[in-house]
């Protein structure tokens, strides 16, 4: 599976804008600030978001994060940067974020 970050795909979008997370604060379970969503990667084989990136590029695998209307909550640590935490993993969300080509 090849990752591309959305912001670098001029001919593809969100297929439902209300899914947009960038700009959110991304906080821990016990509500430490990560960092803010930049990003959003992308494999465009399903068409699916599968992680969140922040601005110190760390990314973050979307079936562990709790999206809520002002925050993101990770309960997992990142999939790629690297952490210092130890934080049980959770049990997943199920949380689909679907792209579309624009024509």
């Amino acid at each position: 599976m090849t990752l591309h970050r959305l912001t670098e795909l001029n001919d593809w979008e969100l297929e439902d804008k209300d899914q947009d997370i960038r700009n959110r604060m991304l906080v821990t379970a016990d509500g430490k600030e990560v960092g803010e969503i930049k990003d959003l990667a992308v494999d465009l084989e399903s068409r699916h978001v599968v992680a969140v990136v922040t601005g110190m590029g760390e990314a973050y695998a979307v079936d562990g994060l709790d999206i809520e209307p002002e925050r993101v909550v990770t309960r997992r640590p990142p999939i790629s940067g690297g952490t210092t935490r130890d934080e049980p993993a959770g049990e997943d969300a199920g949380y689909f974020i679907r792209i579309i080509q624009l024509q």
